[in-house]
């Protein structure tokens, strides 16, 4: 690795979609570029649309929590989400090594809590719809969520294409 150089050329059809400047100090070797669609994976934006929507029911799963507390099901039920979540996502990885590992935890942690709070949130609006309902606030809930959702997808492509192309 030590006499491998960590430079990326950019070809002619990334230069010319390319609206960013170069560094103007790339002595680092670090070169970020933005993510392009072909870095969007059909199962990353389903996973962005389904988290969107998490988000917004785990929304309402925090206001049942912090008023009410868990209750939705037993905690049981709770571990066995987590646990399939990441067992799923560890077996999903195309290595097993470390590096699967270290997303697993972090996919459980992240989709899990969603996961979690989802369930709290749609309890809550099935016992009380009128909290999503009055004034439309959980269409505008609904659209925060899917554009938060959007831009920690964009974020994350933008961290691993940059980190892939540190490898090249």
């Amino acid at each position: 690795m030590g006499a491998e150089s960590t430079d990326r050329t950019m070809s002619e059809d990334e230069i010319e979609g390319s609206d960013s400047n170069p560094p103007d100090d790339a002595s680092d070797g670090v070169q970020f570029t933005a993510p392009t669609v072909d870095d969007a994976s059909g199962y990353g934006l389903s996973m962005t649309l389904l988290g969107g929507v998490l988000l917004a029911l785990a929304y309402y799963g925090y206001l049942a929590v912090s008023t009410v507390g868990f209750g939705a099901v037993p905690e049981p039920f709770y571990v066995l989400a987590l646990a399939l979540l990441f067992v799923v996502e560890l077996f999903r990885s195309p290595g097993y090594d470390g590096e699967a590992l270290v997303r697993a935890v972090a996919f459980t942690a992240v989709y899990g809590g969603l996961v979690v709070l989802a369930i709290e949130g749609g309890a809550y609006l099935f016992e009380r719809p009128e909290a999503a309902l009055e004034g439309f606030v959980g269409v505008t809930v609904l659209a925060v969520s899917i554009v938060v959702a959007a831009l920690a997808y964009f974020l994350f492509l933008a961290v691993t294409t940059s980190s892939l192309s540190d490898e090249r």
